[in-house]
């Protein structure tokens, strides 16, 4: 091993080194004196919420993208940038105005810069393009609650209003008060409000609590299915729609199947416990959203031709026979 590869692992080594130490041991935010929380156990205590229990399967899942692009990484020319440089004392700076400001959130984009910054200073730009798919993966394990809290009554309510809509639209009368929905009354029959269905979009029914799980199934999704850049970001950008309609999905079976076998049975009691149908049913979000991102992509390859792999070149040889 060459004295400069020696020294960039050493420099390397240090640097993880100083990594672990801020993420693991250094007290970050979020209180004072021995209540303060280093920033590994602010994750670990933010993934046992489910809306970011995925956050833990990130860095199995970015080790596996490094790992699987190792062999072409190492064929690509090595360099140093300086600005990896600048980008790492930038980096440093910033994850200690997050220590000063008591914002977890700084401290989380100070490391990702961080790594950024490492990145290009010992292996130079080249390589570290090659790994810019796997850095974006790594920023999806951060937990981000501010987002929940901000755009999660919005999705509730985009939830409610769309599933009325559709319900209404195949005959079945529903009315949407709030973030509630329930059917009808009907005279003729006998039936007052909510007979048939009364349930409440409560925030783990908006949508957010998948949404973010099907950003990473997304990404990789889109990564592995297309070979362009662009075709990528398009399959992408459908995440979001795509979340909203599986969770809408979800939504309106439970409410057909409360429908015909009875709400206590499909949905339960959102006060005590909600059924065992109800649980399930999880699962058609992820089932839904699959099958229309693989629609999408379809789509995608029957417009612009395949999924955008590099056809091998076909080389012919044209030989002369010699004249006798």
């Amino acid at each position: 091993m060459s004295r400069l590869r020696r020294s960039s692992w050493l420099v390397l080594a240090l640097l993880a080194a100083c990594g672990l130490l801020l993420i693991a041991f250094q007290p970050y935010a979020a209180g004072y004196g021995h209540f303060r929380r280093t920033i590994l156990s602010e994750l670990l205590m933010q993934w046992k919420d489910p809306t970011w229990q995925h956050g833990a399967l990130l860095p199995l899942i970015v080790g596996f993208l490094l790992w699987r692009r190792q062999n072409e990484v190492a064929q690509l020319p090595a360099s140093s940038s300086r600005s990896g440089l600048a980008l790492i004392l930038f980096a440093l700076f910033f994850y200690f105005a997050g220590f000063r400001a008591n914002n977890f959130y700084c401290g989380y984009l100070g490391i990702m810069t961080l790594i950024a910054g490492t990145s290009l200073w010992l292996e130079g730009a080249q390589r570290s393009r090659a790994r810019l798919f796997a850095w974006l993966m790594l920023g999806l394990m951060w937990p981000l609650p501010f987002l929940e809290e901000s755009i999660g009554y919005q999705m509730r309510l985009l939830m409610v209003k769309s599933t009325g809509f559709v319900l209404n639209a195949v005959g079945v009368d529903s009315l949407v008060s709030g973030t509630a929905l329930q059917s009808m009354p009907n005279i003729d029959l006998g039936r007052k409000a909510g007979d048939l269905f009364s349930v409440g979009i409560a925030a783990p029914c908006s949508g957010m609590r998948s949404l973010f799980a099907l950003l990473v199934v997304g990404a990789l999704f889109s990564y592995f299915r297309q070979r362009v850049m662009w075709r990528r970001f398009a399959l992408f950008s459908m995440i979001l729609p795509i979340a909203i309609v599986a969770n809408m999905t979800r939504i309106l079976v439970l409410i057909f199947t409360a429908m015909v076998f009875g709400q206590q049975w499909a949905i339960g009691d959102a006060e005590k416990e909600v059924s065992v149908f109800h649980e399930f049913t999880g699962i058609v979000v992820f089932l839904v959203a699959l099958l229309l991102l693989q629609f999408a992509s379809w789509l995608l390859d029957r417009t612009c031709g395949g999924p955008g792999f590099k056809s091998p070149r076909t080389v012919s040889r044209q030989v002369v026979a010699p004249v006798i």
